[in-house]
This record gives C-alpha cells, structure tokens and sequence, in this order.
C-alpha cells in the first residue's frame, strides 16, 4: 500500500510539474493586430506662374492644401484656381515627381488629378492612389510639385512646389482623417 501511494503521489507530482513547464511557458498574445502609427505632414501652398520650368507670364494663381497621410501613403489635397483668362479653359491637373526633382526642375506625371471643371476657375477636393514607397520618400523629399495646364499654357499655367511639414503624430485609424 506504501508503494501504491508513492507511487501515486510521484504521479500527481509529475503531471502538475509537467502543466506548470507548459503553462509557465505559454505567452498570452493579442490577435488584434496593432493600430499603425500615423505621422501627417501638410503644405498649404501658392500655385502661380512663376513657378513653372520655364517661368509663365499669367495672372493666373491658385492654392492647393495638400494633406499626406504615412500610414495609408495617400494625399488629400484641396485646389482652388483661376486662370489668367477667363476665356481659357483647364486642360490637366497632376502630381508631378522624380527623383531627381526640384523646385527648378520638370519631372513626369506621377498622379492625374481629375474630376476638374474645365473652366477657368474652379475647386476640387480629392484623394490619391497609395503612393509607392519610392513615390513616399519623393515627396517627403521635396521633389513633387502640382500643375494645373491651361488651353493658353498647355505645358502649364500655375504650378507649386509642395514642401510638406510633419504636423502630428500619432495612432490613426486608416480613414484619411
């Protein structure tokens, strides 16, 4: 009968001990996954004729309140424009950038902005595509700029080159807001 409870109670103490190696060892996780870090950067800036490579001559000016979100990689922008005559029509609007951008430099288009009138004043609201992580660093690095072309300057009428400012940081909900 001594055997048998020894026996028994060397068991009882192996399996708890055996529970407690398993049990000590699990990590309790949370399947949420975690909320991704937002950092926001803004630039509000003038669009004119000046800017343009090569400079226009216009009356034509314009704003544009650009908004980039880095945990989405999305822009929202505001424009709000008038053309130098009120008898010329807009053409295009886009995000140009490059690598090699600058403020003295032109670089391909890199996003179309549409839904614009094409009268000579107007304003839009929009957001873009997610930028790549090439297209990101671009503009963080001051290498983007708007245009917004006309029927009297096809090549371009009013452009701005963004140069963003980090304004928050925080936890954001992937709304764009």
């Amino acid at each position: 009968m001594k055997t048998y409870l020894k026996t028994r109670t060397y068991t009882k103490i192996a399996v708890a001990g055996i529970f407690l190696l398993l049990f000590s060892a699990c990590k309790k996780y949370d399947n949420a996954p975690a909320a991704p870090t937002r950092q926001t950067y803004t630039a509000n800036v003038q669009l004119n004729g000046a800017n343009e490579v090569p400079a226009v001559t216009t009356t034509g000016t314009g704003t544009a309140n650009i908004i980039y979100y880095s945990d989405t990689k999305t822009i929202t922008y505001t424009l709000n424009w008038q053309l130098g005559s009120t008898t010329a029509t807009t053409t295009g609007m886009h995000f140009h950038g490059s690598d090699t951008g600058g403020n003295t430099t032109s670089s391909p288009i890199v996003i179309e902005i549409t839904g614009f009138t094409s009268a000579s004043s107007g304003s839009l609201s929009g957001t873009t595509r997610a930028l790549t992580d090439t297209e990101a660093a671009q503009l963080l690095a001051g290498k983007w700029y708007v245009n917004i072309h006309s029927s009297t300057f096809p090549t371009g009428e009013m452009r701005a080159n963004i140069t963003l400012m980090n304004t928050s940081t925080g936890t954001g909900s992937g709304n764009g807001y």
